[in-house]
């Protein structure tokens, strides 16, 4: 009896701290990101679509505890996006090529509601509301050559092109996004903690109509987001 007493009496006071790295009236600071390189290609030698792109996301915040559990916060979801798309298509004797290249960026201000829910001493799971909205800003730039050929060797520089076009625009977007965004949260201090974005799921709606709305999930840790908390 008296042993088993001990036993727990030393998981309780093994545990005294585990509520102890979060109280009510504590700001936290973050900032956290994620960046992306990747390519995909799909087709074969003649007919084939290539996407290179680099993604990069940037998010301040600062959140107020209202109780040991429960915060509200705001911040600011800073995007930038680099993207150039290729594809060529052979049909019969014709043989056409397009390059694409887009630039995005966008600023927009969120605020959230979270959840902090204790794991084990210093590692805390917690879930976050937010909603976002600002403006998506892109320029395009467009090269499209096709040409008839009468040789097996499909290269449009030893022809004469059909046709060339060339094309350039800039858009300007309302974007409207809620997510849920799961976390981990480890405290390497009293101060300091590293936190783990672990991807969530969102609803987006662009320009604010509804056929251009979207929902997505995404759990995959390619997207996963890296970032550091500080507790004032």
């Amino acid at each position: 009896m008296k042993k088993n007493s001990l036993l727990f009496l030393l998981i309780v006071l093994s545990t005294i701290d585990l509520f102890g790295q979060i109280s009510a009236g504590n700001l936290v600071i973050t900032l956290d990101g994620n960046y992306i390189k990747s390519k995909v290609e799909n087709g074969v030698t003649t007919n084939y679509d290539i996407t290179k792109g680099q993604y990069l996301y940037v998010v301040p915040s600062i959140g107020f505890f209202l109780t040991d559990r429960f915060l509200v916060g705001a911040g600011l979801d800073c995007v930038w996006e680099k993207e150039t798309r290729q594809s060529a298509l052979n049909f019969n004797n014709f043989y056409q090529k397009e390059e694409m290249k887009t630039t995005s960026k966008a600023f927009l201000p969120n605020i959230y509601l979270g959840y902090y829910f204790p794991i084990f001493n210093k590692l805390y799971f917690n879930t976050n509301l937010k909603f976002s909205f600002g403006k998506i800003k892109s320029d395009y730039q467009t090269n499209c050559t096709g040409t008839t050929i009468s040789t097996s060797i499909y290269s449009i520089s030893d022809t004469i092109p059909s046709y060339h076009r060339t094309d350039s625009q800039k858009t300007d977007f309302d974007y409207f996004s809620s997510q849920i965004n799961p976390e981990l949260n480890y405290f390497i201090s009293s101060k300091f903690s590293l936190c783990l974005g672990l991807g969530g799921i969102e609803y987006s709606i662009l320009d604010g109509k509804s056929e251009n709305s979207a929902w997505a999930v995404n759990f995959n840790p390619i997207y996963w987001r890296l970032g550091i908390k500080f507790k004032i």
